[in-house]
């Protein structure tokens, strides 16, 4: 409960820095490309360091960790917001700042998931997950609310602030935490040797290694029916920012239902048939969304798609959790984190340039046939049995 609460407060704080960052970008440099340079550059830690991360994670003291954690995230957010004060902002800070806090919250997140693994019986595992995912996806429904909060501030160096507060909040809550660690008996080991376990350890993970290798497809389509979408209702079909809005809460509202209902779903068909079940739901509202440009069409498509794409990440991360020992979840889910990651930037850049030449429509009826493909193998893989 204490995580939970922590992660609530965590998830709002980031959710208003979020979306207040790129506001300031573009404030002060009036260039869209700077705003998409932010974005790259959040993206870098988990390519640089999800692979080692975990090592470090595994090695630490989990209370002591997040703390660290979290407190250097606050002192960066308060410093960022009285430098902005003081003078000219520069836009070189703003991005060595994303740089380090989405690190550090990367870090916080893998002993987060590493914290959860040492505190709960297997049983609860895939409760627990929803859970998270729960308020994740809850930040994402209040998005719209919160920008539009955030617009009426007398600043937009205000976000940062709000943030930090929220961070502080955090700290207090987490103190509270107490997590009782096996000791453990490999600190001899060194650094490499450490990092090989770990991947050994995933590659012995026979059902996980190959989920992990799904996973890569699973998200570089739905990253790119995401960003069309957005594209195929603002550009193509002329939607106001509104319509846009409530469409993309949908998609909300699909999540927060699949966060509440997977453990359900989970417990009557099994681990590997609920991923197929999501493939398949997925594959056709991915194909036929381009078909039907009614908002109720696409709203029903994005609630399934936030719906399938919950039901995915709870599904995957309860079997991470209850397959890897405790003394190696940090490096498993470090390594199997970069992993995911993989497809998703070629994937945008194909996306992108797929709807230059033939529009939007094609990127949907690719994304489909993408997932028309991946489950005939998932189907006839042994993951099918996955319970």
């Amino acid at each position: 409960m204490i995580l939970i609460s922590t992660g609530f407060l965590l998830s709002f704080g980031a959710r208003v820095y979020e979306l207040a960052l790129p506001l300031i970008i573009y404030e002060l440099t009036q260039s869209s490309v700077a705003m998409g340079t932010m974005r790259a550059i959040q993206f870098l830690p988990i390519f640089l360091f999800g692979m080692i991360i975990g090592v470090f994670v595994d090695r630490a003291d989990k209370k002591r960790w997040m703390l660290t954690m979290v407190s250097v995230q606050t002192a960066l957010l308060f410093t960022l917001y009285f430098q902005t004060r003081s003078g000219t902002p520069d836009v070189g800070l703003f991005y060595v700042a994303g740089f380090f806090l989405m690190l550090l919250s990367y870090a916080y997140t893998n002993a987060r998931i590493s914290s959860v693994k040492w505190a709960l019986p297997t049983s609860m595992l895939t409760s627990a997950n929803a859970k998270f995912t729960f308020i994740q996806t809850l930040m994402q429904v209040m998005g719209p609310a919160i920008s539009g909060a955030i617009l009426f501030l007398s600043s937009l160096y205000i976000g940062l602030l709000i943030t930090a507060a929220m961070y502080l909040l955090a700290l207090v809550v987490l103190a509270r935490l107490q997590l009782h660690e096996t000791p453990r008996s490999t600190l001899d080991k060194g650094f490499r040797s450490e990092l090989r376990e770990g991947w050994s350890t995933l590659r012995e993970n026979r059902a996980l290694w190959v989920m992990t290798w799904f996973v890569v497809f699973f998200n570089a389509s739905s990253a790119s029916y995401e960003l069309m979408v957005i594209f195929y209702v603002k550009d193509e079909l002329q939607w106001s920012t509104a319509q846009v809005g409530i469409v993309l809460s949908c998609a909300g509202i699909g999540g927060l239902l699949g966060s509440v209902l997977t453990e359900r779903i989970r417990m009557a068909i099994g681990i590997g048939a609920s991923l197929a079940l999501s493939l398949v739901v997925l594959g056709v509202t991915y194909s036929l969304t381009g078909f039907h440009s009614s908002s109720y069409t696409v709203g029903l498509a994005m609630f399934c798609f936030g719906f399938m794409t919950t039901m995915q990440n709870i599904c995957i991360w309860a079997y991470r959790h209850e397959t890897t020992s405790a003394p190696l979840i940090g490096r498993v889910s470090g390594m199997t984190g970069s992993i995911f990651k993989v497809g998703v930037p070629l994937a945008l850049i194909g996306a992108g340039l797929l709807a230059d030449v033939a529009g939007a429509r094609a990127v949907f009826v690719v994304c489909g046939v993408v997932q028309a493909v991946v489950f005939i193998v998932f189907y006839r893989s042994s993951m099918m049995r996955v319970r």
